[in-house]
């Protein structure tokens, strides 16, 4: 069965720690496919100002376009409304094994996500942390979900990513701070095209 990773997030904008994430995720599983799925609306942001989809989604195509074996799925976009990971699992079930990266944060508050026992039964979630230290927290936490959810399948990446986060890039962009080393370049010229962030 064909091995599809799931990367979703707000790519506002995309940045090199996405790049970076991405690159180990496929190396450490052996994907076969990997979806880099920009959010409508997240559920974790809708109250916060965000940039269209559409930008983030051209940001998002320009950042992985050179990354082999990486879609630019414009799923979510193109739904519209909020961006539920149960949804969107369950619309990719049947493409193959899907797993679905995420953060600690993410990880940690999972049980509180719009149907849960959906996302666990439908992927294997793959945890990465930016930050040391979390390891006795995943391990508590996946240990609670498995005595609570059927199907249970957790993977922890060992920790290579970048500690960047798309908050610090666009405050520097917005200070006029040189981002050249935190952006890929074709990023870089289209946020400046498009005066973002500013």
């Amino acid at each position: 069965m064909k091995k599809i990773g799931i990367f979703g997030g707000s790519f506002s904008p995309p940045h090199n720690g996405h790049l970076l994430a991405a690159k180990q995720f496929m190396d450490a599983l052996s994907l076969d496919e990997l979806l880099v799925m920009p959010t409508y609306v997240s559920p974790h942001k809708q109250n916060k100002n965000t940039l269209s989809s559409a930008h983030r989604l051209a940001m998002t195509r320009l950042a992985f376009a050179s990354l082999p074996g990486v879609t630019v799925s414009d799923y979510e976009a193109e739904k519209g409304g909020v961006s539920y990971t149960a949804d969107t699992l369950t619309h990719f079930a049947n493409e193959g094994e899907l797993y679905f990266l995420c953060g600690t944060d993410m990880f940690l508050s999972l049980s509180s996500w719009y149907r849960p026992d959906i996302i666990f039964k439908n992927a294997n979630i793959v945890v990465v942390s930016r930050e040391k230290g979390y390891e006795k927290e995943i391990r508590e936490a996946a240990e609670r979900y498995r005595s609570t959810y059927e199907n249970v399948r957790v993977t922890v990446l060992e920790n290579k990513i970048l500690p960047l986060s798309s908050t610090e890039v666009r405050n520097a962009i917005a200070k006029g701070k040189d981002v050249s080393q935190l952006i890929p370049p074709s990023v870089e010229v289209y946020i400046r095209e498009h005066k973002l962030y500013l």
